[in-house]
């Protein structure tokens, strides 16, 4: 009877662990908020976001929306902003892309599809990161991309919304 009962938590146990390998594994999809960015080089530095972000992960496709300022955008009439207002507004301070990518040994790729920045929507163009996740908290970092390493790498960290 002892030989039974430590042979089914044996395999309680076993079964209970492999689930929840399985469910950690590949858990990028959902919903992410952007937390904090930290950028490395002569200018490094590391700065908490306070504006609306969402990184959005399906099965194969991804979509990245953000304010990259560090304060709201201001709420003028587009029709009245002068020609530096407008590229402060929407260039400068917004980040929008999204296409398909691929999750493998701690690596995302992403290939753009759509992009705020024509350029960045060229065919062959990729982005490579190396993720880290922790719970509720997932870390990119830049490592490459079509034109080479990345000199100066930054880490993404947001935190899972859904």
């Amino acid at each position: 009877m002892k030989i039974r009962m430590s042979l089914t938590a044996a395999v309680v146990a076993l079964v209970l662990g492999v689930s929840a390998f399985a469910q950690s594994k590949g858990k990028i999809e959902g919903v992410w908020s952007l937390t904090e960015v930290t950028t490395t080089g002569a200018n490094g530095s590391t700065k908490q976001t306070s504006q609306p972000s969402l990184y959005l992960f399906t099965k194969n496709h991804y979509s990245i929306i953000y304010v990259s300022s560090d304060a709201p955008r201001p709420e003028t009439d587009s029709d009245q902003m002068s020609a530096e207002e407008l590229r402060n507004n929407f260039v400068n301070s917004f980040i929008a892309n999204a296409g398909t990518y691929e999750f493998k040994d701690g690596k995302l790729t992403m290939h753009p599809m759509v992009a705020k920045a024509p350029s960045f929507m060229k065919q062959g163009t990729w982005v490579k990161q190396s993720v880290k996740m922790d719970a509720n908290t997932l870390t990119l970092v830049s490592e490459s991309s079509n034109t080479g390493p990345s000199t100066n790498p930054t880490t993404f960290k947001l935190k899972r919304v859904e």
